[in-house]
């Protein structure tokens, strides 16, 4: 009986990482498209995944970061920190689109260089190619 539960549990964790295994999202990204905004200017975008699990983004204007929960292809962002500059016009509105749909954000899509963020009902919330 002892082993069979021994097998049981062992047999478990091996689904449970395996299923908890992410393709890797470390490293430098560009922000392409945020719902609801218009008039981002995707070269002044910029995302990064470090290798201790932070992430650090701007849409140009301030910095904002924090670190993302991601289990799977689920993942949240929890509180962010962000600078607290002003953000004049469209930048501005930019930037409150980009702030709400982080958090939003329940689950992710990798697919080559494109990573999307996405809704509780799939939908793109944030999309990045992946920087050259």
């Amino acid at each position: 009986m002892r082993l069979f539960a021994l097998a049981a549990f062992l047999l478990a964790s091996l689904v449970s990482a395996a299923s908890f295994a992410a393709p890797s999202l470390t490293g430098r990204w560009s922000i392409t498209a945020v719902a609801g905004a218009d008039g981002l200017e995707v070269a002044r975008t910029r995302a990064e995944f470090a290798t201790n699990g932070r992430f650090a983004s701007t849409v140009g204007c301030n910095r904002i970061a924090g670190k993302p929960q991601i289990a799977g292809s689920q993942m949240t962002f929890g509180p962010m920190m962000a600078t607290r500059m002003a953000c004049p016009g469209p930048l501005g509105e930019v930037e409150r689109a980009y702030m709400a749909a982080l958090s939003n954000v329940r689950g992710y899509r990798l697919a080559g260089g494109t990573l999307a963020f996405l809704g509780e009902g799939g939908e793109e919330l944030v999309t990045l190619e992946r920087a050259k």
